[in-house]
């Protein structure tokens, strides 16, 4: 594959493998071209069989792309827990991964782009999300609030020791949530009938909100 070839690909914001069979059938070829090309900056590889043109990224808002990427990347997901709560404030100490949940099983995925992380949750659960219209598409994000509830959910629902010091140890800015707010994240808690997760959601209310 040659340079001016791989620009016909500009138009894709995620090149799959096979999009790269165009200008090389053969397979052996074929991946020792992208070794080759992602070696040389060109391409950037987000996952196995999936990359971007290092130029598509440099013409587009950064993060923009990159939550557009932790969308696709793994599906079906939004972006959600710590990476939309850092957007809100309500983080005391800053986020260095972009942060989704999914039905699927919990995953991770390092590339030279950042750290994306997926969590695992009930399919029942997976609402509360707005689409985000942006120049290349739409982006699925968590709510405030429901970016919130995901986050205790995963975090107490199964182990973790439910009380003040835990709940003080979350070191969550609780000031820049309303009392308004804190009560949709109740109404959430209904819904996933955890007894763990609801225990949780009713002592912050009693601590912060009552």
């Amino acid at each position: 594959m040659k340079k001016n070839q791989l620009k016909n690909l500009e138009k894709l914001l995620i090149i799959s493998k096979e999009a790269f069979r165009q200008f090389e059938k053969d397979e052996e070829n074929l991946n020792f071209n992208l070794k080759y090309w992602t070696k040389k900056d060109v391409l950037i590889r987000i996952k196995k069989g999936q990359y971007i043109l290092k130029s598509k990224l440099e013409k587009e808002d950064r993060q923009t792309y990159l939550e557009y990427i932790a969308n696709k990347i793994y599906e079906p997901s939004y972006l959600s827990c710590e990476y939309v709560m850092d957007k809100y404030g309500l983080l005391t100490e800053g986020v260095f991964a972009l942060t989704s949940v999914t039905t699927k099983k919990t995953k991770i995925f390092n590339n030279k782009l950042g750290r994306f992380v997926y969590y695992s949750l009930s399919p029942i659960l997976f609402f509360g999300y707005t689409i985000k219209k942006t120049s290349l598409s739409n982006i699925f994000i968590a709510t405030k609030t429901k970016a919130l509830f995901d986050y205790l959910y995963l975090r107490f629902f199964k182990k973790t020791p439910i009380n003040e010091k835990n709940v003080e140890e979350l070191r969550i800015n609780w000031e820049n949530l309303s009392k308004k707010d804190f009560l949709e994240i109740k109404k959430y808690g209904s819904i996933c009938k955890n007894k763990r997760v609801i225990k949780v959601i009713n002592l912050i209310f009693k601590k912060y909100y009552a």
